[in-house]
This record gives structure tokens, sequence and C-alpha cells, in this order.
């Protein structure tokens, strides 16, 4: 036990170090890539290895998923269950045995944040998952923030979520951009334009579908400098759409394909 707390003490000594000495210069860009730069290559989603291609790659921004398991480790993963196991109700250690297909183990939310702040170009997107519950998944965002905060890794981060209330408490406590997901294929009167004003959001990061549905919103929403996101944009004809209506960031599953056609160079 003692050596685990010496190792995880190194551990956030050797990140904040690294912190201090960073000068950042965060890409240009609108690609944010889903779950990390994954599909193209045949990677893991929200593996290191994504993550590390995302940020060869030259994106904006790289979106992992978060979640907290039943002896409190907060780890990188998107499905609520792995191999048959709750994420929530097993034991990191359980979850261990199971490997990713690149022979990778679920990272740990600690250990992706010693990666990304390795570079100073593209910022981490949070996705706090929180899908269960109010108490959940402020709970979640607390523990999250504590992390974060622990490794002196915040000013790689910005947060995307579909709980108001834990959002609200990301946007107070951190300072940092915080992104309203809305509702996974329904619509509901809380992302309207006027509510999400209501709720003091000052970003959205709709599915393409609600977009398609009230072009309206696009022209509410930046009128009020509202920051626009959208996700999963993998169709050519998609993407020309969205780079058309001029959105700040593009969430996809193929962001080397986005890349190309913004003719961005990673420099």
């Amino acid at each position: 036990m003692k050596k685990i707390i010496l190792l995880s003490m190194v551990l956030i000594c050797s990140v904040a170090a690294v912190s201090a000495q960073q000068k950042f210069n965060w890409h240009k860009n609108c690609v944010v890539a889903h779950r990390g730069a994954w599909k193209e290559k045949g990677l893991p989603q929200n593996s290191i290895a994504s993550w590390r291609e995302a940020v060869r790659l030259g994106v904006r921004g790289s979106e992992c998923d978060v979640h907290i398991t039943a002896d409190d480790s907060l780890i990188v993963f998107h499905n609520l269950t792995h191999h048959g196991l709750v994420l929530k109700d097993s034991k990191y250690a359980e979850l261990m045995k199971y490997p990713l297909k690149n022979g990778e183990r679920i990272p740990t939310f600690r250990e992706y944040l010693t990666e990304v702040v390795k570079q100073n170009r593209t910022k981490l997107i949070v996705d706090v998952k929180t899908m269960i519950s109010d108490e959940y998944s402020l709970r979640l965002s607390k523990e999250i923030v504590r992390v974060i905060n622990e490794m002196g890794a915040m000013e790689w981060c910005e947060f995307l979520g579909s709980n108001i209330k834990a959002l609200q408490y990301l946007q107070e406590t951190t300072g940092k951009r915080v992104q309203y997901l809305g509702k996974w294929r329904e619509e509901i009167p809380d992302m309207h334009p006027d509510q999400v004003f209501a709720n003091g959001f000052k970003a959205v990061d709709y599915q393409n579908i609600f977009y398609f549905a009230h072009p309206e919103w696009i022209k509410t929403f930046k009128k009020s400098k509202i920051y626009l996101n959208a996700w999963t944009i993998n169709k050519d004809e998609d993407m020309d759409w969205f780079i058309k209506h001029k959105f700040d960031a593009i969430t996809t599953d193929y962001p080397a394909k986005l890349l190309q056609k913004l003719n961005y160079q990673n420099r």
C-alpha cells in the first residue's frame, strides 16, 4: 500500500512539474476526435492509443468518456458495461481482467491525464457520463474536478454532458467551457435556445439531427455567442453542411478526413 501511495505522489508531482513548464499553442481547427482518433486506424475507442493518434493528427480537441467504478476509480470508457460487468457496480481490478483489443487495459482517468499533459496543442473534452441520476452525476463531476486539480491538468480540459445540475456545477467550479448535450435522438424542452440561456449555458453540442430540424437555432445561438459543436459528423455531406455553417467544433469518428476537407496543416 505504501508503494502505491508513493507512486501516486510521484505521478502527481511529475504531472504538476510538466504543466508548470507548458506554453500552450492550441490548434485552431474545428475538429474534435470522437472518443479519440480510433476508427480510421482500427484502434480501441477511448484508448491511450486513440488519444495519441488524435494528437498526432493535430485536432483541436479529443473527446473521452469518464465513469466511476464501485471502488471509486475514474475510468475512461464509453459503454455502461464491459464483458457483462456493469461499470458502476464493478471494481477496477475486475474490469482490468478484460483488456482492450490492442492489449491495453481500460485506462484510468489519471493515466489518461498523464498522457494529455505531455503536449500543449490538443484539448481534452471530458464527457461526464451522467445517465443515472442527479446524485450520481454530481458525485462523478466532483470527483473528475478533484482528480484534474490534483493532476494540475485543468488548463487542458473542457467538459460536456447531459445532466443540467452537473454541468452547472462544472461551469461554476472550473471556469472552463462546458457544453450541453441535450438528449440523444429525442428533443426535449431544455434544448431550446431560450432554455439554454435560462440555464446559463454558453456552449452546446447537439446531435446533427437537431440542427437539421432547427436551422433557426444556429442563428439564435450565434447571435448570443453560444459556442456550437455537433456530433457525430461522419458523412461527407454532413461535414460540408457544418463547415458551411461555420461551427466552432465538429465532432467526428473520421478526424483525418475532416482535417483534409478543411485543408488544415498540422503546425
